[in-house]
């Protein structure tokens, strides 16, 4: 008798419901509080899953990664700011250009150095972006400027 009393107990306090997925406001009851067994599911995950949270998605050592994000900071002040009118965007173009046309490899950072490091051909390299600079510029003397029409 005292199990099926605590059984109509149960019902009517909903506690025999299945635990919600979040944790949902319990209707009033309790003074606003919220239910704790929805906060402490299990998780259903497969193996491949559990193991993509955990697995690096750049398989390289953070000095690589580093020297990777030198080496394309450098290209891109090289190509974006080649042949602009502004002060410091010059500047970082020319030293992005001085530090790719460098062969000194007495310091770790040197843009030899980096490319022997990632697996780069820094000669290769540094060739394609003279041949884009060249491209580049000759396109733009090329380039005749726009003529407005008349609106």
């Amino acid at each position: 008798m005292n199990r099926q009393k605590r059984n109509v107990a149960k019902a009517e306090n909903g506690a025999d419901r299945s635990p919600q997925p979040f944790a949902v406001h319990n209707g009033g009851q309790g003074g606003g509080a919220f239910s704790m067994e929805s906060l402490f599911h299990a998780d259903i995950l497969i193996q491949s899953q559990y193991a993509a949270t955990y697995q690096r998605r750049f398989q390289q050592e953070p000095e690589k990664v580093l020297m990777l994000a030198l080496l394309e900071d450098a290209i891109i002040c090289f190509q974006d700011y080649l042949g602009t009118d502004c002060k410091r965007k010059m500047a970082l173009f020319q030293d992005a250009e001085a530090w790719i046309l460098d062969d000194d490899t007495s310091y770790i950072f040197s843009f030899v150095n980096i490319c022997d490091v990632l697996g780069f051909d820094a000669s290769y390299l540094r060739e394609g972006l003279m041949r884009w600079k060249k491209t580049a510029l000759s396109g733009t003397q090329a380039k005749e400027p726009r003529k407005r029409l008349a609106s």
